[in-house]
């Protein structure tokens, strides 16, 4: 910016001159520092919006190319123009689906296989195959085991019958198998006890606390033994 003379002039009309060309210099710099505030700390969007061709007055380098929004963005990407990186794919599991999950096949047949112009039969020339991940909530299942008794009718006093099936917790409802869900859900998803109540609620089954904290510890005496031995 130019500075004003110095001396002054007498011409009244020069001195007005003076102002006015000064108020439009101090205007237009007010406009450039909030045009720059606004492209440092306003928000993304804000900075492509306060930018304006036509004030090119100071030169911002860098950050005046990186600033100015391009006319099309899509032009500019399929144009060819050098210096553009291209977007990289986004990652989707999709047509990738895990090999040893089970496959559940269902085949959806035409309402009719013939021909629509000579009504005769059509032959099958190709398929279109979709896959979509599924799944199956948690299935609490009862586990009735019949031990049937077995006695002979002439010897008196002879009963025959299988012994039951050893069990973490021994004479309680819990199968070893949801006594191990129990313990992994809480010490390796990190689920709470009381969680899980509720989760079991959710269902129609009432456990209490107090029960899944003697599961616990129950399965923590049987494991104890081969703590010791890796520790």
């Amino acid at each position: 910016m130019a500075e004003p003379p110095d001396p002054l002039s007498a011409d009244p009309a020069e001195l007005v001159r003076s102002i006015r060309d000064l108020e439009a210099r101090n205007a237009d710099l007010q406009a450039q520092v909030k045009t720059l505030k606004a492209l440092i700390f306003g928000a993304k969007s804000e900075r492509t919006a306060v930018i304006d061709p036509d004030q090119g007055v100071l030169d911002l380098g860098d950050l005046a190319v990186e600033a100015t929004p391009a006319a099309n963005d899509n032009a500019d990407r399929t144009s060819g123009k050098p210096g553009r990186h291209p977007r990289r794919p986004a990652n989707r599991n999709v047509g990738a689906l895990p090999r040893h999950l089970p496959r559940v096949e269902t085949t959806i047949e035409p309402e009719s296989t013939a021909c629509p112009c000579c009504a005769g039969p059509m032959h099958r020339i190709g398929e279109d195959v979709a896959e979509a991940l599924d799944v199956i909530p948690a299935l609490v299942r009862v586990l009735r085991t019949i031990r049937p008794k077995y006695a002979c009718r002439c010897c008196h006093g002879t009963l025959v019958q299988a012994a039951a099936r050893p069990r973490v917790v021994d004479g309680g409802m819990a199968t070893t198998a949801l006594v191990a869900h129990v313990v992994v859900a809480k010490f390796a998803w990190h689920l709470p006890l009381y969680r899980q109540a509720q989760m079991f609620a959710g269902q129609g089954i009432a456990l209490d606390r107090t029960t899944l904290v003697f599961w616990v510890r129950r399965a923590a005496w049987w494991l104890k033994p081969m703590a010791r031995q890796s520790g």
